[in-house]
């Protein structure tokens, strides 16, 4: 019933739309990945212990609706739907269930009258400056965004989101005995204001910005002890291409987390150098985020609120399918590295190798460890390692139209585990319209 409601929804607008083109001008684009995948110990890492079900088959269709009414005012609204073939009552015979059907984005976007300044509201993609997906702040959120360039070299960019409001000023009740009303616990929201300032210069680029978070008690995400909480971060993206085709990538971030009875304090770096040949781009990179030490009340990781770091399909997610169906096979399992905090990593990528028309080829390889204290509560700590070995092959079948191939090899030395070797193969169509 509700995936029916949502379509006669959507035929509503788009035949309203026909009767007042020459004032909305409706655009539509997105994108639909379908592929399945084979395993083994994609996260146990046991070639003994039975994985269930070595095979799935997912898919993801994002679609974006613009409402134009000029170039300084539209609106926009994007779907998604997540499906797992014979999951669910939507992956199943009949297809008609609707838990995997979600508004991803509804906001308006508009530049004030005769200005430059750029104001988006509603639910967006908010991300803070970063080259790998920021480990602190990189999601789709309820937010407000300003936005305006101070000349051509200099800008700035203010935002306000909100996280979590526990609180539904609707739903007050009397209590008929006392007469009085429901008392409701407060310091139940968590909100997040940025600000960056983005420097372009002729071969060179800064972002420079800041964040900082209040969480409450009754939220359910603040730091230990369910005391209030507060985060501050500060960070810096630069990007140099003087020296094309050699060009510099590097982010810089420190934050503080704490509530009464507990502080988190740490940074993250990474860096990368590309060179773009004929055939291919090579990109040597590295990353380092500070780890846990043994200490009860403090930590040494970057604290992070709702993290896009994605480095491989171990580490951190990155997949070359717009399935996003989890976090990293390795990292998300053990719960150590979704951020790029508690572990370093080096590695070299070869992306975009060609030999035949319509195919090419990328390939990824690197090394990780870990930064906590062995002595810390962490399961992959610097005593551990791994190396992971990733590759990806897409033929184009029209212009749009893509098949790709995943490979994907993850050995794993832990301290305290004899862990056998992960792998994964992956066959699919990547459709973007």
């Amino acid at each position: 019933m509700k995936r029916c409601a949502l379509a006669a929804l959507l035929a509503a607008m788009l035949f309203g739309l026909a009767f007042s083109a020459s004032a909305t001008e409706l655009k539509v684009k997105g994108n639909l990945d379908v592929h399945g995948l084979w395993s083994a110990n994609l996260r146990d890492f046991d070639s003994d212990t039975a994985d269930g079900d070595n095979y799935y088959t997912t898919q993801r269709m994002r679609t974006y609706f613009t409402f134009l009414q000029s170039e300084n005012l539209k609106a926009v609204l994007g779907l998604e739907i997540n499906t797992d073939w014979g999951q669910g009552s939507g992956g199943d015979w009949g297809t008609d269930g609707t838990l995997d059907t979600r508004v991803k984005h509804a906001y308006i976007d508009f530049k004030f009258p005769d200005t430059a300044i750029n104001v988006k509201a509603g639910l967006q993609g908010i991300s803070l400056p970063s080259m790998f997906g920021n480990p602190v702040f990189d999601d789709d959120a309820a937010a407000l965004v300003v936005s305006a360039p101070i000349n051509d070299m200099f800008g700035l960019t203010v935002g306000y989101t909100r996280g979590a409001d526990r609180n539904d000023p609707n739903d007050v009740k009397i209590n008929r005995i006392t007469g009085e009303f429901t008392d409701y616990a407060d310091q139940d929201d968590m909100d997040m204001a940025f600000l960056a300032a983005p420097i372009t210069l002729d071969a060179f680029a800064l972002t420079p910005y800041f964040a900082y978070a209040m969480i409450g008690e009754n939220t359910g995400y603040s730091y230990q002890d369910n005391d209030d909480s507060t985060v501050w971060i500060v960070g810096a993206n630069a990007e140099l291409t003087v020296f094309d085709p050699l060009t510099f990538a590097a982010d810089v971030i420190y934050g503080v987390g704490e509530s009464d009875d507990y502080e988190t304090k740490g940074w993250y770096a990474d860096l990368a150098a590309s060179y773009k040949f004929s055939m291919l781009t090579a990109t040597l990179f590295g990353t380092y985020g500070t780890g846990a030490d043994d200490a009860d009340d403090e930590d040494n990781f970057l604290p992070t609120l709702s993290e896009g770091w994605e480095l491989t399909p171990y580490l951190g997610g990155l997949r070359a399918f717009n399935t996003g169906a989890s976090d990293g096979f390795f990292t998300d399992t053990v719960g150590v590295g979704n951020s790029g905090t508690g572990l370093w990593t080096v590695g070299v990528k070869l992306a975009d190798i060609t030999f035949v028309d319509k195919l090419s080829h990328n390939l990824t390889v690197l090394y990780a460890r870990g930064t906590s204290d062995e002595d810390a509560d962490v399961w992959f700590d610097e005593e551990d390692s791994a190396w992971e070995v990733y590759m990806v092959n897409k033929y184009m079948i029209y212009e749009n139209l893509a098949a790709i191939n995943e490979l994907g090899f993850f050995a794993l030395d832990h301290d305290d585990l004899d862990a056998d070797n992960s792998y994964f193969g992956s066959v699919g169509l990547s459709y973007k319209f």
